[in-house]
């Protein structure tokens, strides 16, 4: 093994052997590896032409899924990913524990996608109108706009940055949520797949590795041989390092 891809084994024999301990979360290390090849991997499985844009992290408005308990918190979307004609918006879980899967965030996506992106659009806004973080906010908000969901006001950009000024809460509501109403689809990608999952698109580990394995690159390589070693529940006996993983001690 070259020199140069000595500290990505590292990084992913890090990865391995830490997925193991009590507290470690592995999917929030890894999920930058998932994020790169996302776009294609759902392209293929679901046969729509998906935008490059991807959405970390998006905040769902809890009220907008549950009605009956007036929020401004919410819950978050691991990655939103949307369709070019954007009437599809794909909310994504990643697991890389099965049991990390839990009812309850099954029940606020399954509610999720009954109201609509249109609705959570919203939402997104209403949060907007109470953040004190508006600068990261206004990110959101503009890559919503250039998505073609939001329509904002001209100057928004100028009342946030360098910092907040005054004026600033009456270009928030003048926000608009234009657009189709997209369709909201569940997609969980998890290291196993039950036959009888019902809660959205699940893609298992080996699919994952079987489309990052057509990458001849280095990270492409390392990242599927390690994602079928992922499909095996964490804190067992640790099997024997992949080649090359002993340079972690060096």
């Amino acid at each position: 093994m070259n020199s140069e891809s000595r500290p990505l084994t590292r990084l992913f024999a890090n990865l391995d052997r830490w997925r193991h301990l009590p507290a470690y979360q592995l999917e929030r290390r890894a999920d930058v590896f998932f994020s790169l090849y996302l776009t294609g991997l759902l392209r293929e499985v679901t046969g729509v032409a998906l935008s490059d844009i991807i959405l970390p992290e998006l905040p769902i408005k809890r009220d907008i899924a549950f009605p009956e308990s007036a929020s401004h918190q919410s819950f978050k979307v691991d990655y939103a990913l949307f369709s070019e004609a954007r009437d599809r918006v794909f909310f994504v879980e990643l697991k890389t524990d099965d049991a990390s899967r839990r009812s309850e965030q099954d029940a606020y996506l399954a509610a999720a996608r009954k109201v609509g992106f249109r609705a959570i659009a919203l939402g997104i806004r209403a949060i907007a109108l109470r953040t004190d973080a508006h600068r990261k906010y206004f990110h959101l908000l503009a890559a919503l706009a250039e998505l073609g969901y939001l329509a904002l006001p001209e100057d928004l950009e100028a009342h946030v940055f360098p910092r907040p000024r005054r004026g600033l809460r009456k270009r928030l509501e003048a926000i608009e949520v234009v657009g189709p109403d997209a369709v909201v689809e569940v997609v969980y990608v998890q290291p196993t797949r039950a036959e009888d999952d019902a809660a959205g698109i699940v893609i298992d580990f080996h699919e994952v590795a079987a489309r990052v394995s057509s990458h001849d690159d280095v990270v492409s390589r390392l990242f599927s041989e390690y994602l079928r070693r992922w499909s095996t529940p964490a804190g067992r006996r640790m099997p024997p390092r992949l080649p090359g993983a002993s340079e972690v001690s060096e």
